[in-house]
């Protein structure tokens, strides 16, 4: 849900209560659309989030502050210089519009406390951050020094002025009883939010559906009646904070469960912590989508490259396969040399290899020894070409699929980690670009998803870079797991010379099978061996390997993430 009026006026409450009487400490600019404050509350230290993304602007309360540029910008250092060691005096909303109202008192050296004021404004791509102090403009986060939509100055040392609201009337206007009994039929929930200022789509259907839920009717002279429900339902209605999920999906996010809101419900104590949650998935959800489409892009642009270039010795290839007829022409030429002149331009020879005639085509302006010798050339080209195009084709081949093999590793990754050591696998091949990143300290090295099954551990690939290395760092006697015909995990039971039950081997042939193209198709039929039997052909792409003397056994796709080692 975006956050209107209804969800601000609520949330802005619980903010206030936190923040208020808090110093700031700390003020960063992580990207062009975000702000974050650093306020120590008394009892501990809370980060206030502005965000002013146009497809989600918010204000809310942030755990984990993002990474900050080196460098920061202008309006960060514009903030920093008015509002390092300001007290928070309050946070509120202004009217029933989504705009906040932060009020901060600084105390600069040698001088009187005084009072800065920044207005959030959440309003779509309007949204913005301005920071005013006595009533005029000190700077904003955009559009400061132009006409805001044409319609408002935005320029440093006016007054500051809000938004205009247009034909909408705050809830709480008797003018809108009239409006209400001039609806005539279509969605009244979309009536409701033309008419009425700092209402979602979302929250106007709720108070349709309550409404005629409580055994009334829209029509007629209904409209004291629902002036009357509209504003119990705005402004003294009962909080128990929630977020809905659909199929494991963050769906929207509330002041209490919504009815027409079908999904889970998980609920929180406060709004703002489910609001912190619920952008907090819908952000790596959003990271994931767009990684996942990035990587499957470069894959996809790397397969048509590996087939444009199959095709291409293919047809060079279908050429040289009439190096054979080319040979015979020569040796025929040859052969019947004394009856060919020169200046013929075609001969027809007996084909003593099949009986058959055979015209031969020749180039009169040289002799038939000449015309002999170009043919045995051709021969001798084509052959070489040949022989250097079988390499080439198994080397093509063998990147096509590999590239497959990538693309069904991003078609199985299950979060942005996993999408993660699949970028550094494309780097390290050279078709990704590098990512410069900042020196972090090292951390241990972390290879697969380890499972702990009856006893014995149990180490997963989750792409062919750790595949690769957990194959052969194995030991000769561990047990080797691989889904049959298809690409998928490699699955290695550490045995510690020991002989590993039936049912272990079934429960990590599941989990090869999960992490496997073959996941959907219900049965998947996995391969396994002891690590030995296992070789990696020479010059063989990372994840590729031969294996032989192996059993295989058909399983149900599964998992278990319950047996995987915290």
């Amino acid at each position: 849900m975006p956050q209107d009026a209804f969800t601000l006026k609520y949330l802005c409450k619980e903010l206030n209560e936190l923040f208020s009487g808090g110093k700031v400490n700390r003020i960063t600019e992580p990207t062009n659309d975000e702000l974050v404050l650093t306020i120590y509350t008394g009892k501990r230290t809370e980060k206030l989030l502005l965000n002013v993304n146009p497809s989600s602007p918010r204000i809310g309360v942030i755990e984990k502050e993002k990474e900050s540029p080196l460098t920061a910008p202008n309006f960060c250092m514009l903030m920093r210089k008015h509002l390092l060691s300001a007290t928070l005096d309050s946070i509120e909303l202004i009217g029933f519009d989504r705009i906040v109202k932060i009020e901060f008192t600084a105390s600069p050296e040698f001088f009187d406390s005084v009072k800065k004021t920044v207005y959030v404004e959440l309003m779509g791509r309007y949204s913005n951050i301005i920071l005013t102090e006595n009533g005029k403009i000190l700077g904003g986060n955009r559009g400061i020094n132009m006409f805001d939509n044409g319609v408002r100055p935005l320029i440093v040392g006016l007054p500051y002025v809000y938004p205009p609201v247009g034909d909408k009337k705050l809830p709480y206007d008797q003018s809108l009883v009239e409006y209400f009994e001039a609806f005539e039929g279509g969605s009244f929930a979309e009536y409701l939010c033309k008419g009425v200022q700092g209402l979602a789509l979302s929250t106007a259907v709720e108070i349709e559906n309550k409404y005629l839920n409580s055994g009334k009717a829209i029509g007629g002279e209904f409209g004291n009646d629902f002036l009357e429900f509209l504003n119990d339902f705005l402004f003294s209605a009962k909080i128990n904070p929630c977020i809905t999920l659909v199929g494991g999906e963050y769906k929207d996010v509330s002041v209490f469960p919504y009815e027409k809101i079908e999904g889970e419900k998980i609920f929180f104590d406060k709004l703002y912590l489910a609001e912190e949650r619920y952008f907090f998935e819908k952000e790596i959800a959003k990271k994931f989508t767009s990684k996942k489409e990035r990587l499957t892009s470069v894959v996809n642009t790397a397969i048509k490259k590996a087939k444009k270039r199959i095709t291409a010795i293919t047809s060079k290839e279908k050429d040289a396969l009439s190096a054979e007829d080319n040979r015979v022409k020569g040796e025929l030429i040859l052969a019947n040399i004394y009856k060919i002149k020169q200046g013929d331009k075609v001969v027809e020879l007996d084909n003593y290899y099949d009986g058959s005639k055979l015209k031969i085509e020749l180039d009169e302006r040289i002799s038939p020894a000449k015309n002999s010798e170009n043919y045995y050339k051709k021969y001798n080209k084509q052959k070489r070409t040949l022989t250097a195009l079988a390499p080439q084709k198994e080397q093509a081949y063998a990147e096509l699929n590999y590239f497959l093999s990538v693309l069904d590793e991003i078609s199985l990754a299950e979060n942005i980690s996993d999408l993660h050591f699949i970028a550094t696998e494309l780097e390290q091949v050279g078709i990704l670009k590098k990512q410069a990143v900042q020196k972090r300290k090292k951390q241990e090295e972390i290879i697969g998803n380890t499972y702990i099954i009856n006893g014995f551990t149990v180490k997963a690939g989750r792409n062919n870079i750790e595949n690769d290395k957990l194959t052969f760092s194995a030991k000769h006697k561990d047990v080797w797991l691989h889904a049959k015909d298809y690409h998928s995990s490699h699955v290695i039971i550490e045995t510690a010379g020991k002989s590993v039950p039936e049912n272990v081997i079934k429960i990590c042939a599941e989990i090869c099978g999960y992490y496997s193209k073959a996941r959907s198709s219900g049965k998947v039929e996995v391969a396994y061996t002891e690590k030995k039997n296992v070789k990696k052909p020479t010059g063989g792409r990372l994840g590729f390997c031969h294996y032989d003397n192996y059993q295989t056994i058909m399983v149900e796709p599964k998992k278990h993430e319950d047996k995987i080692k915290s």
